[in-house]
């Protein structure tokens, strides 16, 4: 088995679909999650955020967190495991500020994927 520590990002948006998700493990490994870090680049806005996993490869999923606040130019890390088998995928995606401005938030997630 070889394993190889990996980054993942991305600029979230706000649609609930492919292109919220952050991380997809290959089919052929498994991956933990060690770190989820979630950054509000927003000034004035504070930012909400959907933290999901699917647990059948990719069908259903379930929150980790949900409508989590991240205060204007602050971080909010999950740094407890997240173990994630083949095709499962990681989604990150934030509610609409207020005044119906699309957030300025980025997630980056520390990967150890085994193949």
């Amino acid at each position: 088995m070889a394993s190889a520590f990996k980054n993942a990002g991305l600029a979230v948006g706000v649609n609930d679909n492919s292109s919220g998700n952050l991380y997809t493990v290959p089919g052929s490994a498994s991956a933990v999650i060690h770190a989820l870090f979630i950054s509000n680049k927003s000034k004035t806005n504070y930012g909400n955020v959907d933290v999901k996993v699917t647990t059948d490869g990719g069908s259903t999923f379930f929150h980790i967190g949900k409508s989590l606040n991240i205060e204007p130019e602050n971080t909010l890390m999950i740094d407890k495991p997240i173990n994630m088998e083949s095709n499962d995928i990681l989604r990150v995606v934030a509610e609409l500020n207020p005044d119906s401005s699309t957030p300025d938030i980025e997630a980056v997630a520390a990967i150890l994927e085994v193949t």
